[in-house]
């Protein structure tokens, strides 16, 4: 159904879209502590990109495949959480919550997709590669739903 390389294309492509969707809405923050948590998440996305990617590259078989077949399985499994397979926009708002609010929808189909792609890695490091950053993934939701609460107090 999948290659490794397959998945961890579509793993890159994720945290690639996370990255630019953080570094957007930097630059749309008004506060500064908000800017801080958006830099920082952008750079954690940026680190697990590079994870994403040297993993990649250790499972690439001798040809590579084109991943869009397995991007369309995907996106029907997954339903209407498959937008973090598409680019990411901050909106015209500037509105903080919103931000946050949507950077927390990010992060819940980030979560999604990689527990639907855990059952096809079967690498035991490479495992406890994706477990690891799936943990920092739920820290980030865990932070940004407390700073969304923070906003509305």
């Amino acid at each position: 159904m999948f290659t490794a390389s397959e998945l961890f294309d579509l793993a890159v492509r994720v945290e690639e879209n996370g990255e630019r969707f953080y570094r957007s809405a930097f630059k749309r923050a008004k506060s500064q502590t908000i800017k801080e948590l958006l830099g920082w998440l952008a750079d954690q996305e940026a680190e697990h990109r590079n994870t994403f990617s040297q993993i990649r590259e250790a499972v690439a078989g001798q040809t590579r495949q084109d991943p869009a077949p397995g991007r369309d399985i995907l996106r029907s499994a997954m339903g209407r959480h498959a937008f973090s397979l598409e680019e990411l926009e901050v909106g015209s708002e500037e509105n903080e919550e919103d931000i946050l609010r949507a950077a927390l929808g990010f992060e819940e189909d980030t979560l999604l997709f990689f527990d639907f792609i855990s059952p096809f890695v079967s690498n035991r490091t490479v495992c406890g590669l994706l477990d690891k950053i799936k943990a920092e993934e739920r820290e980030h939701k865990k932070i940004l739903l407390d700073k969304i609460s923070e906003i509305q107090k």
